[in-house]
């Protein structure tokens, strides 16, 4: 029986409706693209969503170090501040050089993924963006102030759609809806900024982040083997397939997204409530058996849905009908849930501040190129090697936390 006064479980269901409504309005933005955008240019814009993640690896590793040392000083607004600043300051630098690097790679790029240049010029804005905004938002995660953190996801996810159907509307077309996913998250930024103004306002005062360095080399690298587990068969789809194929299979990937992006706020909250678990509080361990119980429910329920109602939900998204994408859908959506438990074990570990072992996941990920490079034949094909990679990747999630 789950306990509903548990704080993994409350606050869960908390952040689970605030997160709901986030991707609600995420999922809404994708449908209006994919209905005012023919399949070719909505494939593109999957593609390029690829490389926005690509910030979001940067995003979420920065959100997971900020939420461990932010975790402990809960109610010392100094150290918060001298958090907030010291990590800005840091982030200078290596966002500069990733964007330069970002953008000499794209020049080769481009032309193999088919996606022109003044494209990912403009994502590079986002890359930008998305380095500093995770730092006030893993403050707020930190302090386990999930409604605030919540409004501001649900901002940008507002700001995003508005922006960017007036931009496509008005005839910029994949370029419009780029720039309303770049205002979206800059206005979200400056509110985040000002849940955290009584901590801004504050003297700071010296804290001693210890091993951070350390810490962040696992953190990054788990982030970067999760989201592009979840995003290289997008991009790859773009060179093995025509335009028309690799967007009927963006439609596809699209849909079992859900049920990734469903399953985050478990680990959102389940990551502080274990760093900061004291002996008064249940053991680490029992939050993370409750976890992993929440995801399997919620898989399960997402699985069947998607399994009766593909074809409709397909033409919900795209008001096309496209049966070329239902087997693939199915089988995406099974891989996705493999990946999602994999997420909330790695994630696990990582807050209970172990650093060791996760250099062995990296050799899931080229298990993963290369399967989707020897069976990119038909669509099918394709996403059984996108499930059989996950399938391989949740095993070794498994044998990294025994380490």
């Amino acid at each position: 029986m789950i306990n509903l006064q548990n704080k993994l479980v409350k606050y869960s269901i908390i952040f689970l409706f605030l997160v709901g409504l986030f991707n609600i309005l995420n999922f809404l933005y994708h449908i209006i693209m994919a209905r005012m955008l023919s399949i070719e240019d909505f494939g593109l814009l999957k593609r390029v969503f690829a490389f926005l993640y690509i910030g979001a690896i940067f995003m979420e590793a920065i959100q997971i170090v900020v939420v461990k040392y932010a975790s402990t000083p809960r109610e010392d607004k100094g150290k918060l501040k001298n958090i907030f600043l010291r990590v800005t300051k840091g982030l200078i630098k290596p966002t500069l050089v990733v964007m330069i690097i970002f953008l000499f790679l794209s020049i080769f790029i481009s032309p193999i993924l088919k996606i022109p240049y003044a494209l990912l010029l403009t994502t590079s804005l986002f890359i930008i963006c998305s380095m500093f905004i995770p730092i006030s938002r893993g403050i707020l995660q930190g302090q386990q102030r999930f409604w605030a953190l919540g409004f501001s996801m649900i901002s940008e996810a507002g700001f995003k759609i508005i922006f960017a159907f007036l931009l496509v509307y008005f005839g910029f077309g994949v370029f419009g809806a780029i720039w309303g996913v770049i205002i979206s998250i800059i206005l979200s930024l400056l509110l985040s900024l000002i849940y955290l103004k009584n901590i801004l306002k504050s003297k700071s005062s010296f804290i001693e982040l210890k091993d951070i360095r350390a810490y962040s080399k696992p953190v990054f690298m788990v982030t970067l083997v999760l989201i592009l587990f979840l995003n290289i068969d997008i991009l790859l789809a773009g060179y093995f397939f025509d335009q028309m194929t690799a967007g009927i299979y963006a439609i596809a990937s699209t849909i079992s997204l859900i049920i990734f992006i469903g399953i985050q706020p478990i680990n959102k909250v389940l990551f502080p409530l274990t760093v900061h678990a004291s002996t008064r509080e249940s053991p680490p361990t029992h939050n993370f058996k409750r976890a992993i119980i929440l995801i399997l429910l919620l898989c399960t329920l997402a699985l069947i849905t998607i399994s009766l109602f593909t074809e409709e939900i397909i033409y919900l998204i795209s008001k096309k009908v496209v049966t070329e994408a239902v087997l693939p859908t199915i089988i995406l959506a099974i891989g996705t849930t493999f990946l999602s438990l994999s997420s909330a074990i790695l994630y696990y570990k990582l807050s209970q501040g172990k650093k060791s072992h996760y250099q062995y996941i990296l050799i899931f990920l080229i298990i993963e190129i290369i399967l989707l490079c020897t069976f990119s034949q038909t669509l099918v094909t394709y996403a059984f090697a996108f499930l059989v990679s996950n399938i391989l990747l949740f095993i070794g999630s498994l044998m990294v936390l025994r380490k």
